[in-house]
C-alpha cells in the first residue's frame, strides 16, 4: 500500500475502509490489522450497491440493483423518443 501511495499520491482512508481476511490464523490476522490499521469487515456487505458474499447469492438480493438500473434505462430511452413514441411506451408498460 505504501508503494502505491508513493506512486499515485493517494492514500487509503482507514476510517472509511475495511479489510477482509480469510484462511489465516487469528494471530496472523491480528498482525495484519495492526500493521495496516484497517477495521476488520464481515461478509456479506454491499459494494457500489452490489451485495458481496462468500456464498452464492439468490436473485432477491440483486432486485434493488436491477430495479435501479431498469429505471435509469427506461428514463434514458424515454428521453430519446418523440412525444408519440413516449406515449406508445407508456401504453406498453
Amino acid at each position: 500500500l505504501q508503494e502505491v501511495s508513493k506512486a499515485s499520491g493517494l492514500q487509503a482512508n482507514t476510517d472509511k475502509s475495511s479489510i477482509y481476511i480469510a484462511g489465516v490464523s487469528d494471530q496472523t490476522k491480528q498482525d495484519i490489522v495492526e500493521v495496516l490499521g484497517f477495521n476488520v469487515g464481515t461478509l456479506p456487505f454491499r459494494y457500489l450497491g452490489v451485495p458481496l458474499s462468500s456464498k452464492k447469492l439468490i436473485v432477491v438480493a440483486y432486485l434493488p440493483l436491477i430495479e435501479k438500473i431498469t429505471s435509469k434505462i427506461t428514463c434514458w430511452s424515454a428521453k430519446l423518443l418523440s412525444y408519440a413514441g413516449r406515449m406508445q411506451l407508456g401504453q406498453v408498460q
